[in-house]
């Protein structure tokens, strides 16, 4: 299931994966989110 939400701030470019946690409204449990992709950690498909 897709599910949008909202992260604080840009990341800045020049820095390593940040990633944040995000508590998802779908399921309500925690989430990992790449903040320069917008990718879930557990995303290892390139």
């Amino acid at each position: 299931m897709n599910v949008q939400t909202w992260l604080h701030d840009d990341p800045a470019p020049d820095r390593a994966p940040e990633f944040e946690t995000v508590q998802c409204p779908a399921c309500t449990q925690l989430h990992f989110i790449n903040r320069a992709t917008g990718k879930l950690l557990s995303d290892n498909k390139d």
